[in-house]
């Protein structure tokens, strides 16, 4: 399923990960000097890999509005062949 949240909340890409375990997001930054500072504007979250390719479709539709946009998080279900786990420190 994906969410539509267009937060106005800055937070970090570690806040998201916490808040949105197991899925994967899409934030926004106001600006690429600041992509270093791992934090942005959540704007939609994909809670499983059925709604993977609307996450894509929206963050598609956020950059030809000009936007700048991070896709983070993860499934963590492999995610590709030959991948045994995922390791997040």
């Amino acid at each position: 399923m994906l969410k539509i949240l267009k937060e106005k909340v800055l937070r970090t890409d570690t806040e998201i990960r916490k808040l949105y375990k197991n899925c994967k997001y899409v934030y926004i930054i106001d600006s690429y000097d600041k992509i270093i500072d791992d934090e942005g504007y959540l704007y939609c979250v994909s809670t499983s890999d059925e709604s993977y390719h609307a996450l894509i479709d929206e963050r598609d539709r956020l950059e030809d509005e000009g936007k700048i946009c991070v896709l983070g998080g993860s499934y963590n279900n492999g995610g590709a062949l030959g991948v045994q786990y995922e390791f997040e420190r």
